[in-house]
């Protein structure tokens, strides 16, 4: 397997800025990287896995989506 090196964001970006990725960047090359393995090699556990990652990238837009109704996105705020 080749190393891959990830920056993750440091900080809220309101308060220091993007300096790096969030996880849901993360799962979307991810589920983006098995969609184009699964367009050559199909099989039902590549697109159970891709549905999987729709939901777990559903799941961290809704989170985003709380975050700003209440105010509180990009801030170090419950």
């Amino acid at each position: 397997m080749e190393n891959i090196d990830i920056k993750w964001q440091e900080g809220p970006v309101k308060e220091v800025g993007v300096n790096g990725v969030q996880i849901v960047d993360v799962l979307q090359v991810a589920k983006d990287r098995l969609e184009d393995l699964n367009k050559e090699f199909p099989c039902r556990e590549n697109a159970v896995t891709i549905t999987k990652l729709d939901e777990a990238i559903m799941w961290q837009n809704k989170r985003t989506a709380d975050r700003e109704a209440r105010g509180v996105e990009g801030l170090n705020k419950n």
